[in-house]
């Protein structure tokens, strides 16, 4: 055969079964093992994406929100979380609702008020009874002052108007209150202006009959109403007894202390009377133009009319006393009475005057 020849090839059976078996076995297992791994993983893939399921909304995804409070410090500000526990909700019937409404307006059986409101209320209604001392200045109980056993209860007749008077100042109506200084300085002078206050006092009450009615506050730091036994304070009778009860009480006033206007004639006006006699020695304190205001206030509530008497010791009265200013503006008289002059003013020997009187 010639070398430049080409061989021929020819595909015969025998051939194709010779390279067959030329192919070894293992290579078509382990192909075949990938190729189901490799579409075990994809199912599983795909298996994945398919089930899940879109949460929330389309918007901003939430976030859970909490309650901070804030500590301001001089340096810094410090933020404390607060966790808030929300318990579910239950159902509650008609009959549960019924309950719970009324064991709620109903207070614990062990429940005790902070105060003993019977006890406060005892208090507020009793009356002080007078305590006794030595009387001397600066002391504020009413030491010796009488207190009269009497029941207090008015005479059932109808008011009429009287008119009275008090060291030249004239009032008229059917409601007298009168309101006189006991402090230290009515002991000056010998005394002598707490004796004339004494009786002319009585010798006003000893007008009045027993269609007007009378009420007593003498007063220094404090003012006390003549009281009896067991009766609030009140307006009297002008009835003989009665006026003899408060006559025993006003021998029993004796002089001591510091002097407090204001608490006195808010006092008298509380009574809604219909004169008002103030009398003192005292111009220092002043009441303040707020205070002479206030007592303004409840005068005109009242209709009250209050009328003045200063004690002093000069020929002429004082320019720039404020019991002026209170008369005049309460719709009442003002009268200066010089203390040096009492004893030829107001003597022993006048008829209207009791000689017992100290």
């Amino acid at each position: 055969m010639n070398a430049m020849e080409p061989l021929e090839t020819s595909s015969t059976p025998d051939m194709n079964a010779d390279l067959a078996e030329m192919v070894p076995p293992e290579r078509t297992g382990s192909a075949l093992l990938m190729s189901v791994v490799l579409h075990v993983i994809l199912l599983t893939a795909l298996g994945l994406i398919w089930s899940q399921t879109p949460r929330g909304t389309d918007g901003v995804e939430d976030r859970p929100v909490g309650i901070a409070l804030v500590h301001r410090l001089p340096d810094r500000d410090r933020y404390q979380e607060i966790k808030e526990v929300v318990e579910p909700q239950q159902e509650v019937t008609n009959d549960q609702a019924t309950s719970l409404s009324a064991s709620s307006a109903a207070p614990p059986a062990d429940l005790s008020p902070p105060l003993d409101l019977s006890g406060v209320l005892e208090s507020m209604q009793s009356i002080p009874k007078p305590v006794s001392g030595d009387g001397l200045a600066g002391q504020t109980d009413l030491s010796g002052d009488a207190f009269s056993t009497g029941t207090g209860v008015q005479r059932t007749s109808d008011s009429a108007e009287a008119t009275t008077m008090v060291f030249g100042v004239s009032g008229s109506g059917s409601r007298f209150v009168y309101v006189f200084d006991r402090s230290d300085s009515m002991n000056g002078y010998g005394g002598k202006p707490l004796r004339a206050a004494k009786r002319e006092l009585i010798r006003s009450l000893r007008s009045l009959t027993d269609r007007q009615s009378f009420q007593l506050i003498f007063y220094n730091e404090k003012p006390q109403a003549f009281r009896l036994a067991g009766v609030p304070d009140q307006l009297f009778s002008g009835d003989k007894s009665y006026v003899a009860l408060a006559e025993n009480y006003i021998r029993s006033i004796s002089a001591f202390g510091g002097t407090e206007h204001e608490s006195a004639l808010k006092m008298a006006l509380r009574m809604s009377p219909d004169v008002v006699f103030f009398l003192t020695d005292a111009r220092i304190p002043r009441l303040s133009n707020s205070e002479l205001r206030e007592i303004k206030i409840l005068a005109d509530a009242s209709g009250a009319t209050i009328h003045t008497i200063e004690f002093g010791a000069e020929a002429a009265a004082p320019a720039d006393t404020f019991l002026r200013d209170l008369a005049k503006q309460n719709r009442g008289q003002y009268q200066y009475v010089d203390v040096r002059s009492l004893q030829t003013a107001v003597g022993d020997s006048d008829p209207g005057v009791p000689a017992d009187l100290p």
